[in-house]
């Protein structure tokens, strides 16, 4: 990031995990918080001004301060992509936030990614903009993922996969090589999307149950 000072758009639990790793892992500056005023009931979050964002480039302009993505947002995060382009019209620059752990070979990235503990994105990997990549996270070579996608836990994909917009792929999903997961996709937690996924489809894993009459001592 190449400013300190930053302003984080949300409250919460997501809101809270991006500024520990700002703050004790980056050591930026949080000024303070900004969410829409009809949802302000104070005018503080975690001992920091809770500013509206209706007039926040009044109260922290965007030549002084950016605007990090604080929240996940709903509708497959249709909700987020809205944000990010509202603080883009303000005049702010959107940092990627990226912990110091994870490895980011590809210099082809775009803003407001949100990358979290021991990821691997290597080289000639293609990143867009608004995603959300969380902790074990894999992306080797000559991926191609786009905008506004949720990368949950222990993602895994293969070479020359591509993750195109809106996505959600669920803990200890796979993609294999060559396939492509369309835009407002589901892929469920542990599923393998062995073929294309088509938009808007949801893939999910055989379902998990009980073996009735067994205990782990049958087993261990």
């Amino acid at each position: 990031m190449e400013r300190k000072k930053v302003i984080v758009f949300g409250t919460g639990d997501f809101s809270d995990i991006v500024s520990y790793v700002l703050e004790k892992v980056n050591h930026c500056e949080i000024c303070g918080y900004t969410i829409n005023e009809n949802y302000i009931s104070e005018n503080k979050y975690q001992n920091k001004p809770l500013m509206p964002f209706e007039k926040i480039e009044k109260i922290c302009p965007p030549e002084d301060y950016d605007i990090v993505l604080g929240f996940i947002g709903k509708k497959m995060f249709d909700q987020r992509m809205e944000i990010f382009f509202q603080i883009k019209e303000k005049g702010y620059k959107i940092p990627n936030v990226i912990h110091k752990s994870a490895c980011v070979d590809t210099e082809k990235i775009g803003e407001g990614n949100i990358i979290m503990q021991n990821v691997s994105i290597e080289h000639h990997s293609i990143v867009g903009s608004g995603n959300i990549i969380w902790p074990n996270v894999v992306l080797p070579h000559h991926n191609i993922l786009g905008d506004f996608n949720n990368l949950a836990p222990s993602v895994s994909l293969s070479g020359y996969s591509k993750i195109q917009n809106h996505c959600f792929l669920g803990n200890n999903s796979c993609v294999n090589n060559h396939v492509c997961v369309h835009s407002y996709a589901y892929v469920g937690a542990g599923a393998y999307a062995a073929k294309d996924v088509p938009e808007q489809h949801v893939l999910v894993p055989n379902r998990s149950y009980y073996l009735k009459d067994k205990t782990g001592f049958d087993f261990l």
